[in-house]
C-alpha cells in the first residue's frame, strides 16, 4: 500500500531511485490508502483499503468515481456500481431486483409487470385455479368447474351478478323459461288454462242457429257468432260464447261443427 505524488524532484541519485521505486509502487497498487491521494489526476486509480472500493479520479480532477467493491477475503468481485449497463448494442435499463428474478425462479412460477410496472414474480396458483386478468393486472382466480360441485340434473348458467353458478335440477314436468334476462324452472302448463272458453282451450264449435256462414281453416270468428257442437252436429248455445276464436278445421255453413281454439 503505497501512494506517490508521482513529481520526480531534482536530488541526489540514491534519493531518485528511492523517489522512483516509491512512485512505482503507488502505480502499481493503484495509490491504495484508507484515505485518497493528496495529489490526485484525472483518471487517477484509487483503492480505499478500508472499504475495498476501487475508484478512478474524474476527467475534470474534482472527485472520485466508484468502480467497484471487492471482497478480499472470498476473492472475488461483490459488486459493480453503475449507471447503466450495454450489452452489444442493448442498454439494459432494468433493476438489479428486476434482474434477481431470473435467479433461481421457483416452481411454477411466472414473470409479470406488477402495478408498478416492474418485472415482479408470480408464484404458482393453488390446485385447479386458472390465470385470469381484470383487462389491467393478471391473478389466479378458482375455475367455474372447480368452484362448483355440480350434483345431478344441475346445469350452470350465468347469475344476475354475472358469475357462473349452478342452477338446481327442476321440479318434474318443469320446463327451462327466460324472461329475457334470466332463466327458471317453471310449470309446463302454467300459460294454458282448463276453463270452459277460456283463451288456449279448444272447443267443437259451429255457426250460429241461423247463420249461413262457413269458416275456412285458420280464419277467426268472433264468439258471439258461434255455439257449442259436437261430431254429430249437436249444438248447445249456453254458455254463451266470447271473445275471438280461430278454426283449426273447416265447417261449412251452420250445420258444420269443427275444432276452434280462442285466441284471445
Amino acid at each position: 500500500m503505497s501512494q506517490h505524488d508521482f513529481n520526480i524532484g531534482n536530488q541526489l541519485f540514491p534519493a531518485t531511485r528511492t523517489d522512483l521505486n516509491n512512485a512505482l509502487v503507488a502505480l502499481a497498487s493503484n495509490s491504495s490508502g484508507a484515505s485518497a491521494p493528496s495529489t490526485t489526476y484525472a483518471n487517477q486509480f484509487w483503492y480505499e483499503t478500508d472499504t475495498n472500493k476501487l475508484k478512478i479520479r474524474n476527467e475534470a480532477n474534482s472527485d472520485w468515481i466508484e468502480i467497484a467493491t471487492l471482497d478480499q477475503s472470498g476473492n472475488s468481485v461483490q459488486s459493480i456500481t453503475t449507471a447503466g449497463l450495454t450489452l452489444g448494442s442493448t442498454a439494459i435499463s432494468a433493476t438489479g431486483v428486476e434482474i434477481n428474478q431470473l435467479d433461481a425462479i421457483t416452481r411454477g412460477s411466472i414473470l409479470y409487470g406488477n402495478p408498478s410496472g416492474a418485472t415482479a414474480r408470480l408464484s404458482a396458483g393453488n390446485a385447479n385455479t386458472i390465470l385470469k386478468s381484470d383487462g389491467t393486472d393478471i391473478f389466479w382466480a378458482a375455475s367455474p368447474t372447480a368452484a362448483t360441485t355440480l350434483t345431478r340434473g344441475q346445469i350452470l348458467y350465468g347469475n344476475p351478478s354475472g358469475t357462473t353458478a349452478a342452477l338446481s335440477a327442476g321440479a318434474a314436468n318443469q320446463v327451462l323459461t327466460s324472461n329475457g334476462q334470466d332463466i327458471s324452472w317453471a310449470q309446463a302448463s302454467s300459460n294454458i288454462s282448463t276453463t270452459l272458453g277460456a283463451v288456449g282451450t279448444y272447443a267443437f264449435l259451429r255457426g250460429g242457429v241461423n247463420s249461413t256462414e262457413g269458416t275456412d281453416p285458420g280464419a277467426t270468428r268472433a264468439g258471439s257468432t258461434l255455439i257449442w257442437s259436437d261430431t254429430e252436429d249437436n249444438y248447445e248455445t249456453s254458455p254463451a260464447l266470447s271473445g275471438t276464436w280461430r278454426c283449426m278445421g273447416h265447417h261449412n255453413r251452420f250445420a258444420s261443427s269443427t275444432l276452434f281454439v280462442r285466441i284471445s
